[in-house]
């Protein structure tokens, strides 16, 4: 995995070093995150992908970025954001997720390289009056890798939940994962400088663990620790609510199904933006390259 990061690493700068510069901007950016996966979740049977996602448990995301435009309407953007996500089967109106008990909170630090496509632009909304303001609508698609870090509760003290292996040693997982990017968003651009925008974009990743749940439950003797053992099956804690009409206790037994291993977790990142624009007619190109353009052309005669 460190390989596949130093490859994209490097195709990430190639990438955006190899063009001639049309123009530029940096910038950082600040919204919510959310989560798609097997917990929690959203009324009481479980829907499709985005339909799941309980917006109660949106929290916060944020990064910064540097975007290169190649032409008017195509731009490569590089960008590192961190999201938290989290859910909880508490809030779930599923019996058999309630029962299950199960919740967590997870860190996410992600660098993406993400391609975009401007297919809607406005070269001036305003027209009647000295401030210029330019808009663009695009739609972008992408990769990058992820690093997540999942933690769970257990009387007010959270717990690194990746070296507890709370669904056996053989369900190890890594703490890196490929991420796919995709989505959609606006910007504007007020006197070509300073670019404010928008932007919801989803991840798919190549793990089912975001949410340290994927398969099985493990018995006892797979388990490594006994704080394993707290966090690999907490139905007790559910039962001792006295929550009505839970399913029987031996549906969470060692060798029951805990999770969804068919499908992926994915997050989704809901973003404001501000950055400075710089273009290729800034008073840094012209200060450096004018003065040697024009002196080349005093020496020209005929």
């Amino acid at each position: 995995m460190k390989r596949l990061t130093l490859l994209f690493v490097s195709f990430t700068l190639l990438t955006l070093t190899s063009q001639a510069q049309y123009s530029m901007d940096f910038g950082f950016s600040l919204g919510g995150s959310n989560y798609v996966g097997e917990v929690g979740g959203r009324g009481d049977a479980p829907k499709p992908w985005l339909l799941d996602m309980n917006l109660a448990k949106t929290n916060i995301g944020l990064g910064g970025f540097y975007r290169y435009n190649f032409t008017r309407n195509i731009a490569a953007k590089i960008s590192v954001n961190y999201a938290r996500i989290g859910g909880s089967d508490s809030t779930s109106k599923i019996k058999t997720q309630i029962a299950r008990n199960l919740s967590f909170r997870t860190d996410i630090i992600e660098l993406a390289l993400t391609g975009e496509y401007y297919f809607f632009t406005i070269n001036n909304l305003s027209r009647a009056s000295n401030a210029r303001i330019d808009f663009g609508a695009y739609a972008f698609a992408g990769a990058g890798i992820a690093l997540y870090y999942p933690y769970a509760q257990y009387q007010d003290k959270w717990y690194y939940l990746r070296p507890l292996q709370t669904e056996g040693v053989e369900n190890a997982y890594d703490e890196m994962t490929v991420v796919i990017p995709f989505g959609a968003g606006a910007n504007f651009t007020f006197n070509k400088k300073i670019k404010l925008g928008i932007e919801f974009g989803y991840r798919f990743t190549f793990t089912d663990y975001l949410d340290d749940i994927s398969t099985d439950y493990a018995f006892d003797s797979e388990l490594p620790f006994e704080e394993s053992i707290l966090f690999a099956n907490r139905t007790d804690e559910a039962y001792a609510r006295g929550e009505n009409g839970l399913p029987s206790r031996e549906a969470f037994r060692s060798g029951s199904i805990r999770g969804n291993p068919d499908t992926n977790d994915g997050y989704l990142l809901g973003l404001i933006s501000i950055s400075y624009n710089i273009s290729n007619k800034n008073s840094f190109h012209k200060a450096r390259y004018n003065s040697v353009i024009n002196r080349r052309r005093k020496r020209t005669k005929f």
